[in-house]
């Protein structure tokens, strides 16, 4: 309102809930707390859309349900970062949250640039296309971050990280290119052979003939 359209705001627990879920592992009182911060944030801000972004290793997803039951016009959307199983998530209930119109809003993701095109193709949007471009780019310079630090686990985490950041671009590029925005390139890795050696593979001894760096797939 003339100013920042966005205002972020962290929604802690306290040590009486970090103790109780210490001794009981019950995530329900930090649930709880987060959702008493939220409500004093909205008694300041009571004519403000709120947007929760959380993961679902801990309370959040049951602190956001909380905020739906209570206040469903103040929530515009709820964006879990999964981040361990879903069967481990605390107070997710698919068939519930179905019910109450709560999965319409809520985006589960893995890579920020899925989060970013569930939020551009709301209705009404919750980002511009420009902006789901550049989360898109952002996550490739980070991608190219972490590679180069060396800080993957292994080489198979890398690998994984990149098929699923690759498909996110992907399904990000549909959208762009719908909407006569520019694209981004996928994430391609380098690659070990060149073409002409000689490689052992299971069914023998192979010539590389081809790569395709994208999906990191020799042709012998």
């Amino acid at each position: 309102r003339g100013g920042l359209h966005t205002t972020p705001s962290l929604l802690a627990g306290d040590i009486t809930s970090g103790r109780e879920f210490m001794m009981t592992n019950d995530f329900e009182p930090l649930a709880r707390k987060k959702f008493d911060n939220f409500k004093k944030y909205v008694s300041i801000y009571p004519e403000f859309k709120h947007v929760f972004i959380c993961d679902n290793g801990q309370g959040d997803v049951r602190a956001g349900e909380l905020v739906h039951d209570s206040f469903p016009n103040h929530l515009d959307g709820l964006f879990v970062h999964v981040v361990q199983d879903m069967r481990k998530t605390y107070g997710f209930d698919a068939e519930r949250w179905r019910k109450k119109g709560l999965t319409a809003k809520t985006c589960f993701f893995t890579s920020y640039p899925d989060a970013a095109l569930f939020a551009a193709t709301r209705t009404p949007p919750l980002i511009r296309m420009s902006g789901l471009f550049r989360v898109c780019q952002d996550a490739i310079i980070d991608f190219d971050i972490i590679t180069k630090s060396q800080k993957w686990s292994s080489s198979s985490q890398k690998r994984d990280r990149m098929s699923d950041l690759n498909q996110s671009l992907w399904r990000c590029n549909q959208t762009l290119n719908k909407h006569g925005e520019p694209t981004v390139p996928l994430i391609e890795s380098s690659r070990q052979w060149e073409d002409g050696e000689k490689v052992r593979t299971l069914y023998g001894i192979g010539t590389i003939r081809g790569f395709d760096p994208v999906f990191e797939l020799y042709m012998a």
